[in-house]
């Protein structure tokens, strides 16, 4: 057995050879080994001989291995006519042929070969509970089993043979036979499994010798595999093998329905229908059958989308759709096209989830045939290219969702509509646009542009193209450089198109990027030079100078309103002077004309208080004066209204001022006005004919006496 510890032992003619395993003396020539240890077993023996070079013929052969191990015997019957004992092999002995394990049942020796290993069989069915025994047993050891039971309550049917089917549309009859005659009246259970496109599907029947069963509810034209097993029904122990595997096919079916929908494209409604599947055509679709009122029309297999003329009338249109193949025509599928289709909505933005799109919409209680939701591309819807899901019930009493996972792009935008079945005819509930996975932007802004106000800079652009965004636009990332430079100086956010920068004088670089949820996309650039503002300056100086020519209007209006105060301020009149007594004077006379000259002498001046006397004029060196010459072209120009003097004479008068003195005239007064001594009344004693210009002469003065000075003094009058 395997574990065990074993000592050879040997007697040698002679003593052994030096190094030999027999080591241990006992006597005489008898010799022992130490105890070998074997803890494996081996299919061949150990060989040991007494000569140690293994050229003797004497020695020992040793067969490490295991008792019996059988195990779970248990006895039945399979013909009904025999009984059956089988139990599981143990681990195998390692004994070889000659030492195999010997079975026994109830006495009876087992003819157990190597085929049939772990079956006994007893010729006689007894029909009550019996005990059977079974005894293995080889060199190392005996292993007893035992089982008890009635045979009747143990059968195991063998498997059915020669399976055969006769198939139709929906349904298929098996047949298959047994090899036992016994089976034909015993009460029996049987299952039979079918395989459809991978999935497995099964079902039981019962009754005596069952030999036929009937599948229904199958798929037309579609390919099937069947097998079929049985076991007692009445006392039931274990399910027989499987049958051979039996492959058929069903025949062809009408059609289901089909799903039909509506589409207003560029003003005109098609029909739309899904094409159906292999288990929903039941065989190969040949036409389709449409129905107009009281037209019909036969369309083509490869088209599944009809274009609905409009007629004169605006009412509602009720179209019917039918597939057909060799079975015959679908059950009709109607739907009715409004005179004024979809009532307008709010357009609302759609949530997106783990790829997909999901949405959700209050219970219409006047919807009668469900809800339909739709979606297509927002930016590139194309004709008969919608898709769309019908939604029998809701899930929830008041509200109703809807998710959807596959068929959605990256990037692209979708239009998704609610619509209300009520009695085959769609209304619009609700409509929502949004991306199921969003990306970032494909293009960039356009128009990008600044407009320059002082130091600030107005940026604004277009947004990127509708079919460019590829996501909801969250905002635009503006990064500013200096024209030279690769290193930005200025990062900002806008959420919207346009924005306001406050720059010094120079050259810029400005690159505007959108950003949606999928990141930013591509930059557009814009190079622009700031300069100071010239035409600020320009109006800077022009406000400058029209506010000071204003404020000078204002100052010569005020001065002028005010010029006699302001005359009197600065410029006060020089007061007249003083004459003593009353004066008279005769005026000028100019009798002489000489070449184009006159020739004016003053006739009298004299005091009115007192005589004039010669002494007294000469005394007091009254007038001194030369006569003056005219010109006489200037003799007849007009004549100052005065009854005094004429302005022609004026320059005359002013030199006449030197020649007048006043005895009570204080030189410590102001001077006095040229003009002031005209206030003396001169009486004028001939015509007097004024001239602007005045010539050097000697003047005359003669008093009222006739007195003459003797002497002249030149004088300019």
């Amino acid at each position: 057995m395997v574990g065990s510890n074993i000592t050879f032992c040997c007697i040698f003619k002679t003593v052994p050879l030096p190094g030999s395993k027999f080591e241990i003396f006992i006597s005489n020539r008898t010799y022992i080994t130490k105890p070998v240890h074997y803890p494996t077993p081996s299919k061949e023996s150990y060989d040991t001989f007494c000569d140690d070079k293994g050229g003797g013929s004497t020695g020992s052969s040793v067969f490490i291995g295991y008792p019996p191990d059988d195990q779970n015997l248990a006895c039945m019957t399979r013909d009904l006519s025999s009984v059956e004992c089988h139990w599981n092999r143990g681990r195998n002995t390692f004994l070889g042929l000659d030492k195999e394990t010997i079975y026994t049942l109830n006495g009876g020796v087992c003819d157990v070969k190597s085929s049939d290993f772990g079956k006994c069989v007893l010729p006689a069915v007894p029909k009550q509970v019996t005990n059977w025994t079974l005894i293995a047993k080889n060199p190392l050891g005996v292993k007893t089993l035992t089982d008890t039971a009635d045979p009747t309550h143990r059968v195991w049917l063998r498997a059915p043979s020669k399976v055969s089917h006769t198939a139709y549309a929906r349904n298929v009859t098996l047949l298959w036979s047994w090899n036992v005659k016994k089976y034909t009246l015993f009460p029996m259970i049987c299952q039979v499994k079918w395989m459809l496109n991978g999935s497995s599907y099964n079902e039981t029947f019962n009754g005596l010798g069952l030999s036929s069963v009937v599948l229904v509810d199958l798929q037309p034209v579609a390919n099937y595999t069947v097998q079929v097993r049985c076991g007692s029904d009445e006392h039931f122990y274990r399910w027989s093998d499987w049958s051979e595997i039996t492959e058929f096919s069903t025949k062809e079916d009408i059609p289901e329905a089909l799903d039909v929908w509506i589409q207003y494209f560029e003003q005109n409604a098609y029909v739309l229908w899904k094409p159906l599947t292999q288990q929903q055509s039941h065989g190969r679709i040949t036409e389709y059958n449409l129905t107009r009122g009281q037209r019909r029309e036969i369309i083509d297999k490869t088209q599944l989308c009809y274009k609905i003329t409009p007629g004169n009338e605006r009412s509602d249109q009720k179209i019917t759709v039918s597939a057909k193949n060799s079975a015959g025509l679908s059950p009709p599928s109607t739907i009715i096209v409004p005179g004024y289709p979809d009532n307008e909505v709010d357009i609302s933005r759609i949530n997106n989830r783990n790829g997909g799109l999901e949405m959700a919409w209050d219970r219409y209680f006047n919807s009668t045939c469900g809800y339909v939701v739709e979606w297509f591309p927002t930016y590139n819807e194309r004709q008969c290219a919608v898709e769309w899901k019908k939604i029998s019930e809701c899930d929830h009493a008041a509200r109703c969702t809807w998710e959807q996972q596959d068929g959605f792009e990256p990037g692209v935008k979708y239009s998704v509509s609610v619509y209300s079945c009520i009695d085959d005819k769609p209304m619009l509930l609700q409509r929502s646009e949004g991306y199921a996975i969003e990306q970032r932007p494909s293009g960039t802004v356009q128009k990008l542009r600044g407009k320059q106000n002082g130091r600030n800079l107005e940026l604004s652009w277009d947004e990127v193209p509708l079919h460019q965004q590829n996501g909801f636009i969250k905002g635009y990332m503006v990064t500013t450089f200096h024209y030279d430079s690769k290193t930005p100086i200025h990062r900002s956010w806008t959420e919207g198109p346009t924005i306001i920068l406050t720059l010094d004088p120079g050259s810029y670089i400005f690159n505007v990027s959108a950003l949606t949820s999928g990141g930013a996309g591509d930059n557009a650039t814009l190079r622009m030079d700031i300069e100071d503002n010239i035409e600020r300056m320009i109006v800077a100086t022009v406000v400058g100078c029209s506010a000071t020519a204003l404020v000078f209007s204002i100052i010569t209006v005020l001065c002028y309103r005010k010029r006699k105060w302001l005359k009197q301020l600065l410029y006060p009149d020089i007061p007249e002077p003083k004459l003593a007594g009353k004066w008279n004077s005769k005026g000028f006379y100019c009798p002489q004309m000489t070449e184009g000259y006159m020739k004016c002498e003053i006739q009298e001046v004299h005091n009115a208080e007192r005589a004039a006397t010669a002494e007294s004029l000469h005394g007091l060196d009254l007038i001194r004066s030369n006569s003056t010459v005219f010109p006489a072209q200037h003799s007849y120009q007009n004549m100052y209204k005065s009854p005094v003097l004429y302005p022609p004479l004026w320059p005359c008068a002013e030199k006449l001022t030197s020649i007048v003195e006043n005895p009570s005239y204080s030189m410590s007064i102001e001077p006095v006005d040229v003009a002031q001594i005209f206030e003396l009344t001169l009486e004028m004693e001939d015509g007097y004919v004024p001239a602007p210009n005045c010539v050097q002469k000697n003047v005359v003065v003669k008093d009222s006496s006739g007195y003459k000075p003797q002497s002249t003094l030149p004088t300019n009058v």
